[in-house]
């Protein structure tokens, strides 16, 4: 059952008169509603506007967003670093660029919807996956391009990508959506572009939305120099229009900001699981901060006891129901045992 709300969901949710407590959703550092955070988009918004509307190809460039660019691609250990106005156009961009090339574009099972534009070749499981990939080395001159979400609770991935490792990856070109892991796994928090590189992919490229651990309405992509400049070339890259610029003014900003969240959220997390009766009933990924089911009974349940928590069919009305709680840095120790007790009455 969807819940119409006023306001973007904080911590507690107000419906119809009752509190909830809000385990869901991904905001994962509790950006959007905490006042340092805001403060400092207020104020970049006062010095660069509500918008830049023109082409980054434009003959006037702003500044800022080599400087985020910049900035970015050093955190995360990538040559270069291209921002676009949503992790979903990041994504695009990627995999036009490669099907326009004439390579052969394979999506891992579960792949997110934003790497699966026509032109993409399906899998339904690694096995799957691995026949594909073997039967277009022996067909094509390019290297097949593999997609998938770096976070993609399945286990098969993060964190150790075992579902990849399988594959002649000497000969594969990589291209990973980390918008569940930058800001939140990694050498504080600059997700698993590091990780990936160990693999020895021929190529490797990392897109992302900024908009969930990060909480700025944006998106990025991470690769080395050349791949990087020739996604800036391209008419798709140009056409589009950047994202604010006061968003990325206050992503330069935010890093201590960013540090300290991530710090409260890795304290809320080894609270929650030191204290989980049942950790083997979610499906989980160590040191991230979800815990998937798959049990109607118990969503029902623990609305009526007053958590709401991320619980709809996903992504479409046909696909599977995501139940998932999500811990979150805005969550305080109370909250969280207040879940965990809920759990231990109602968990078998």
């Amino acid at each position: 059952m969807a819940h119409s709300v006023q306001r973007i969901p904080d911590r507690e949710i107000l419906i119809d008169g009752q509190s909830y407590l809000y385990f869901g959703g991904t905001a994962y550092l509790g950006l959007q509603n905490y006042a340092p955070f805001k403060e400092l988009y207020l104020t970049n918004v006062s010095k660069f506007g509500m918008h830049y509307g023109a082409s980054r190809k434009a003959n006037i460039a702003l500044d800022i967003y080599k400087e985020t660019e910049d900035l970015l691609a050093h955190w995360v250990g990538s040559e270069g670093c291209l921002s676009m106005s949503s992790g979903y156009l990041a994504a695009q961009l990627v995999v036009d660029h490669f099907i326009k090339k004439g390579h052969p574009v394979i999506a891992t099972p579960d792949a997110h919807t934003a790497l699966r534009i026509n032109g993409v070749m399906t899998t339904q499981s690694f096995d799957e996956l691995e026949t594909l990939v073997s039967q277009k080395l022996s067909k094509n001159a390019l290297a097949p391009v593999i997609l998938f979400d770096t976070i993609d609770f399945s286990g098969k991935l993060y964190p150790n990508f075992d579902g990849l490792r399988q594959l002649p990856l000497e000969q594969l070109i990589l291209v990973g959506d980390d918008s569940h892991g930058i800001g939140l796994v990694g050498s504080n928090g600059n997700g698993c572009f590091g990780m990936l590189q160990t693999l020895g992919a021929q190529k490797l490229l990392v897109c992302c939305s900024l908009g969930k651990a990060m909480g700025i309405q944006a998106g990025a992509v991470f690769g080395n120099s050349t791949d990087i400049q020739a996604l800036e070339s391209t008419p798709f890259f140009g056409g589009a229009s950047p994202a604010s610029p006061a968003f990325m003014a206050t992503l330069l900003g935010a890093k201590n900001l960013y540090s300290e969240r991530l710090r409260i959220l890795g304290e809320n997390y080894h609270h929650f699981r030191s204290q989980l009766k049942s950790p083997s009933f979610f499906v989980h990924l160590p040191g991230h901060p979800t815990f998937e089911f798959q049990n109607a009974a118990l969503a029902s349940r623990l609305e009526q006891k007053g958590f709401l928590f991320t619980n709809f069919n996903y992504p479409d009305a046909n696909g599977p129901l995501v139940s998932r709680i999500v811990l979150s840095a805005y969550h305080t120790k109370k909250d969280i045992e207040q879940l965990w007790i809920a759990l231990d009455t109602l968990l078998p």
